[in-house]
């Protein structure tokens, strides 16, 4: 079907936002091989060339406005009350460059203009970029996949040529953080196989699972395992006990988020963490130790948290950050921001199950976001929505510019791939 249609389409010149996508995606491949580093600058410049698309701001909905909330809050905890009371000269450049929530606040403003464009693009657009990402990301993780075998000597030589030479260890890592991406870009790449070849699917599979295995990535390979429970469970039990496997979804991640900090608490004082660390390997291990110590300072500030980017301010106990999205946001935003975190997944996942086939295999059509040509897509989103909540309590710092760059781009293709399975279904 996708030969066909792409003959039936034929040769157009590109339109302005098909442009702009196409060289945003074209940075975004380059990028997930040579440095992941360079999705911020992907994400805002294509964010910057179609801000215009903020016009369609009311798509976003509930989980905008929670998002907003959230950033508000953000700033209300941050330095800048402090640094008005303190004299500071707000007409010099540097006192804003020394502000770490503005940059928090213009990340939505090129982020969600990425994402709007993409949901408002043209169906035909959609498909041709979709299926040019398809292929393009197929061949990459034969790439990474190879080069993980290789023990990275491919990227040390590349980076010997170009830049400078790297070590074996550090070229091996950097493959490893490659992993990240695929895992968010395995459902969206599923999707896509809709109307092209799912059989090669198995290549970027094996990168999800291969690839971390042999760079010693943990997260992404427990990441693509929750993935795909959530997955089955949207496609083949969407009702447990006559309630949506959505509204299940948010449940288990508004308790995840309100809850773990209070948990690790309660370990750290029954003192059972001693047991937990004879069967933990070394990275788990680390892992626990830094939420013991932020679930403790937690309890000591635990409505309003200790600021904006106070993770940073605690020393060797937590090392930049608490490599957990509730800790993180507990700690330096209080319960306040957690519970406000928490309404904005929930949002976010019941926005998610809107539409799709109801309760009983009911025959009528797909409605809402689910409606791609009789192709349920919730599922793969949900599964995606899961494998970046899943990283996102396990590594990185919440606030981190090219890891929210990543999941607008990853937003972004999925918005594209349901574009693309109603084009290919014409």
């Amino acid at each position: 079907m996708a030969v066909a249609k792409m003959s039936a389409v034929g040769f157009k010149m590109p339109s302005y936002t098909q442009g702009v996508m196409f060289i945003t995606l074209a940075f975004f491949v380059l990028f997930t091989y040579f440095g992941s580093l360079g999705y911020a600058l992907t994400a805002t410049f294509g964010g910057l060339l179609l801000l215009s698309y903020w016009r369609y701001a009311k798509a976003f909905g509930w989980v905008g406005l929670a998002l907003v909330v959230l950033l508000a809050w953000l700033v209300c905890r941050s330095t800048l009350l402090y640094d008005i009371q303190s004299g500071a000269d707000f007409g010099q450049y540097q006192t804003w460059e020394d502000q770490a929530w503005l940059k928090m606040i213009l990340q939505p403003v090129w982020y969600g203009a990425l994402i709007l464009g993409a949901l408002k693009m043209k169906d035909e657009d959609a498909f041709k970029l979709t299926g040019g990402l398809f292929y393009a990301f197929i061949g990459l993780c034969g790439l990474i996949i190879v080069d993980a075998l290789s023990g990275a000597s491919i990227y040390q030589a590349i980076s010997a040529t170009i830049y400078k030479p790297i070590r074996p260890d550090l070229a091996m890592v950097k493959l490893s953080i490659a992993t990240y991406a695929f895992v968010l870009l395995y459902w969206p790449v599923m999707l896509v196989g809709e109307f092209k070849s799912r059989s090669i699917q198995i290549v970027a599979l094996g990168a999800c699972v291969v690839t971390p295995i042999i760079t010693g990535a943990n997260a992404p390979v427990l990441a693509m395992v929750v993935s795909y429970i959530f997955f089955l469970l949207a496609r083949y039990v969407p009702y447990i006990g006559k309630i949506s496997i959505y509204y299940w979804a948010a449940f288990v991640v508004a308790v995840k988020i309100l809850y773990f900090p209070v948990i690790m608490h309660f370990i750290k004082v029954m003192k059972w963490d001693d047991n937990m660390h004879q069967f933990l390997p070394p990275s788990w291990d680390a892992r626990v130790d830094i939420w013991m110590f932020t679930a403790e300072k937690i309890m000591t500030k635990p409505f309003l948290g200790w600021g904006f980017d106070s993770s940073r301010h605690f020393g060797k106990a937590i090392p930049l950050h608490p490599h957990n999205m509730s800790m993180q946001v507990a700690l330096e935003l209080g319960y306040v921001g957690l519970f406000i975190l928490a309404a904005f997944w929930v949002l976010l996942i019941l926005r998610v199950g809107q539409g799709g086939p109801v309760q009983g295999n009911d025959p009528r059509a797909l409605r809402d976001i689910g409606d791609s040509d009789g192709i349920d897509t919730r599922p793969y989103i949900l599964a995606t929505v899961a494998a970046f909540f899943t990283l996102a309590q396990l590594s990185f710092g919440i606030w981190q510019e090219w890891w929210l760059a990543l999941a607008a781009i990853v937003a972004a293709v999925l918005a594209m791939t349901q574009k693309a399975l109603k084009f290919a279904g014409k």
